[in-house]
């Protein structure tokens, strides 16, 4: 496991260099450590800073004595474990982060610089070799609660459209238009899990 660090593709003046913590929060991975395990620098560059935001623990850890988890840990891990299970000549394509662009979608800003997000997000896209594609999204409030264990995930799962309205973003638009607008407006969480 390598120690946070700052990324050496940015600047100082791109990055404020007084947040190497994040006071009352986890540094929350936007990477997961678990996704790039391959080799130890692609490992490593999964704790630099800029992969970090600013998470309650009751989010982004484990509850002591418990099963429960939380919310954000528990959907990586559902991905990873769904992941695991895609065939060899599958891709997966997945899009994280957290809301940064609105003060009603921030709870707040660690010396009133360091965004705390509001919501996080994960858009996910599956291309199978047969040229068939899948995609669902997650979306969820930043809670600082655990979830228990037996909450189904389904229940924060909509379609790329829906969390496209959401975020303001465009995911996948590098797809075909017609391929795009038929597999945004799905929700294929069933499917795929």
């Amino acid at each position: 496991v390598a120690d946070f660090t700052f990324d050496p593709a940015l600047s100082p003046s791109e990055y404020w260099s007084e947040f190497r913590y994040f006071p009352g929060y986890d540094r929350g991975h936007i990477c997961p450590s678990a996704d790039r395990t391959f080799s130890y620098e692609a490992n490593e560059q999964t704790f630099y800073m800029s992969n970090m935001q600013p998470q309650y623990h009751e989010f982004n850890g484990y509850q002591d004595g418990t099963s429960n988890r939380g919310l954000w840990v528990r959907m990586e891990s559902q991905l990873q474990k769904w992941a695991k299970n895609l065939s060899y000549t599958d891709t997966i394509y997945v899009c994280k982060g957290g809301t940064i662009d609105d003060e009603k979608n921030i709870i707040t800003r660690i010396k009133g610089k360091m965004i705390v997000p509001k919501y996080f997000f994960m858009a996910v896209l599956k291309k199978s070799s047969s040229g068939t594609y899948h995609a669902f999204g997650f979306w969820t409030e930043h809670l600082n609660s655990y979830v228990p264990s037996n909450t189904d995930l389904k229940q924060y799962a909509l379609s790329i459209s829906e969390l496209e309205k959401k975020t303001g973003m465009d995911f996948f638009c590098n797809l075909p238009d017609n391929i795009e607008n038929e597999v945004e407006k799905k929700n294929s969480y069933s499917s795929l899990y």
